[in-house]
């Protein structure tokens, strides 16, 4: 039974310290060993269903982004690079044979919007053709109907003579678009002789008005889909990560990126981002082809904007989505998080588990949820902080009651369970200042500090994905952005350089601006009056270390 589940009664060896600090030195080992066993975890089946390990020995393994940068300015146009494979074991299905239908099955029930998908050329060649061989087919049937009875004046050609195909195709054009021309060798009748006749044409212009509705809908929502919109959300070439030390001491890694709408003039509505990690590590070698990887995409929280408000953006002017690296992070090198939270400073069993949920520890500083608990009473809190202050207190009550010792708070050594950050002189004065405690307070980095990330980056091979999807103000659809980083496009200890600066009106561009402003009102019906700010596009990408800016 567990040291934490124990009667009151059971004696003890070890005092409730010695046994956490045990406790925590086991996990390490066990995640030590872990590591050295990631080959055996991360086995998966080839194609012939062996059981085999994904390599990591040799040189680091290569890496094929999902989301490709392919449009100007280091842009992506939105589309993850992911086919479909049907492998030999389906030679054995008992749908064997219909097994490649099968496999566009689901194509063939959306096949409006696979259509929609085309480039507007190519959907208007298909159309054009689709509706050329309906104009044939009928021609055909008006031609057959005529020389089944040559003998019957049907209207088409004349008595004895049916009429030809060029004659056939005319009258199906003329029923089709009820251009009203009259009939073959000027006959007006209703070609009450032939009820085949009137059968058929009956059908035509009854496909016809199902087509032009067709035609119409589908150009309408093609010319009006709103994911070309994208285009023109910008994000940064480079992802930053800087260490930051909030007020109360407590130490924060801040992944962040830059996203701008270049049509400010239009503001998109709701604008929300997110984040995904995509650890390839070393499935893309050559050694490790055929093998069946679980690739996932994890998720990460955002902290700026806080999605717990639906990390709502306005791009108008370029902005920053932030998240923060802590100890529930995806992409938080195990070797950190095994320290424990608040970079390290919570030992042992008092960080509670996130049982599956994607937790912040941003939270827990506000009080928005409890991350840490006594190991003794279970009593839960945010931070640190307010949990030594827990501990302490109760020891000194326990102290003054004469509690006994055994199982009580009195059994925790607070120096050697939690780091005793003794602050510089700058931060304790702020401390002072603001009452908070002097024992919280970060220990000095090891130069560089970011050595760890960088590495275990490299290892999982991984690719950050920014999604940012919004609505768009003039047609009222939903569009998404999206931009991929890896360890290439992400800089350390740097900030985004500035990028807005003032556009101030002047006599050599004042007559220049109020050309622009009726240019702008006869063509698009409003324009700003004056100028404001401008966004420099040059240095939008630009990154500057921190302390040079």
């Amino acid at each position: 039974m567990s040291f934490f589940t124990r009667a009151p009664h059971t004696p003890a060896e070890r005092s409730v310290s010695t046994r956490v600090l045990l406790r925590a030195e086991e996990e390490a080992l066990i995640a030590e060993a872990a590591k050295l066993s990631a080959d055996d975890e991360s086995s998966s089946c080839d194609a012939s269903g062996t059981r085999r390990s994904l390599s990591q020995s040799g040189p680091p393994a290569p890496m094929q982004r999902l989301v490709a940068r392919d449009l100007p300015f280091h842009q992506s146009s939105n589309s993850l690079r992911v086919r479909h494979q049907a492998s030999d074991r389906t030679k054995h299905h008992q749908h064997a044979l219909i097994f490649p239908l099968r496999f566009f099955h689901w194509y063939i029930e959306d096949w409006f919007h696979v259509l929609l998908r085309l480039r507007t050329l190519v959907s208007v060649v298909m159309l054009v053709a689709v509706w050329t061989c309906f104009l044939l087919i009928f021609a055909a049937i008006y031609r057959g109907i005529d020389l089944n009875e040559p003998d019957v004046d049907c209207g088409l050609g004349n008595p004895g003579e049916p009429i030809g195909f060029h004659g056939a195709f005319a009258f199906s054009l003329e029923t089709t678009t009820t251009v009203g021309y009259g009939l073959p060798n000027g006959s007006n009748g209703f070609f009450e002789a032939c009820p085949e006749l009137q059968v058929a044409i009956y059908f035509q212009m009854l496909i016809s008005m199902f087509f032009n509705a067709f035609l119409l809908s589908f150009m309408f929502a093609r010319l009006a889909r709103c994911e070309a919109r994208a285009a023109q959300v910008l994000f940064s070439d480079k992802a930053i990560i800087n260490r930051e030390v909030l007020p109360n001491g407590i130490v924060r890694y801040m992944l962040s990126a830059r996203v701008y709408d270049a049509d400010s003039m239009y503001p998109i509505v709701e604008a929300h981002v997110r984040f995904y990690a995509v650890k390839h590590r070393s499935m893309h070698c050559d050694e490790n082809r055929g093998v069946r990887y679980p690739l996932k995409f994890e998720p990460m929280r955002v902290s700026i904007p806080n999605d717990d408000l639906g990390a709502v953006l306005y791009t108008s002017i370029p902005t920053r989505a932030m998240h923060h690296i802590d100890y529930h992070s995806p992409i938080l090198p195990p070797s950190i998080r095994k320290l424990g939270p608040e970079d390290g400073r919570v030992k042992g069993d008092f960080a509670m588990h996130p049982c599956g949920l994607s937790l912040r520890e941003n939270d827990s500083y506000t009080g928005a949820q409890d991350g840490l608990r006594c190991v003794i009473c279970g009593e839960t809190y945010g931070t640190a902080a307010n949990l030594v202050q827990h501990i302490r207190y109760n020891q000194h009550m326990e102290k003054h009651d004469d509690v006994p010792v055994a199982g009580s708070h009195q059994e925790l050594d607070v120096d050697a369970l939690f780091k005793d950050r003794r602050p510089s002189r700058k931060i304790a004065r702020l401390h002072k200042d603001e009452g908070s405690d002097k024992r919280i307070d970060i220990d000095k980095p090891a130069s560089p500090w970011y050595q760890e990330y960088e590495q275990y980056m490299r290892e999982s091979n991984l690719e950050i994905i920014c999604v940012m999807e919004a609505i768009d103000p003039i047609m009222s659809g939903t569009f998404g952005a999206c931009q991929s980083y890896t360890m290439d496009d992400i800089i350390f200890d740097a900030e985004f350089a500035p990028c807005v600066l003032s556009d101030p009106v002047t006599k050599q561009s004042q007559l220049r601006l109020r050309c622009t402003r009726w240019l702008r009102r006869i063509f698009v019906g409003r324009s700003a009056v004056g100028r404001s700010v401008k966004v420099d596009l040059d240095t939008f990408h630009e990154t500057v270390k921190v302390g040079e800016g």
